[in-house]
């Protein structure tokens, strides 16, 4: 049985990222597809397990996530292409390009979910960026100087 379900935060991630991987299934969503309505993505079939929420869509911990990659901030390291930055109460989080980049998948930018809210809205902005370089010099998203990328987010107010 399945059911089509409007995907709201996290799981709008996953969807992406499924759709960039041309439809391919996630490890651990087997169950999953793209529903494709027209040019847009507005939905995700789910199993039935996952309606009557014998756990849920948006689980942070479970053996579906053990083969996904996450980007986990340490407090006081720096990285050569920080494109984010942060203050919290255990010092500064910074958050490198390279994990705004998708693996296995070209050109796609996402925000890791696990970070701090500020971290988040201060990633949010350097790839909105990143993507706006990609798209004027049509070059790959594992290609971008982050010198180029750190230089036009100084010139929009982001501390870095």
């Amino acid at each position: 049985m399945t059911c089509d379900v409007l995907v709201i935060g996290h799981g709008l991630h996953a969807l992406v990222t499924m759709a960039a991987a041309g439809g391919r299934l996630l490890p651990g969503r087997e169950t999953r597809r793209v529903v494709r309505r027209g040019r847009s993505i507005s939905a995700i079939a789910l199993d039935h397990g996952e309606i009557s929420a014998r756990f849920f869509v948006d689980t942070a911990a479970g053996p579906s996530l053990a083969d996904q990659q996450a980007f986990e901030p340490i407090a006081g390291r720096e990285y050569i292409d920080t494109i984010a930055v942060t203050e919290g109460p255990g010092g500064r989080y910074a958050l490198p390009y390279r994990a705004a980049l998708a693996p296995a998948i070209d050109n796609v930018l996402v925000i890791p979910a696990n970070l701090p809210p500020a971290l988040a809205l201060a990633a949010a902005h350097a790839v909105g960026i990143a993507a706006v370089l990609l798209a004027r010099t049509g070059q790959p998203a594992n290609q971008l100087d982050s010198a180029t990328l750190r230089e036009r987010l100084r010139a929009a107010g982001a501390r870095l």
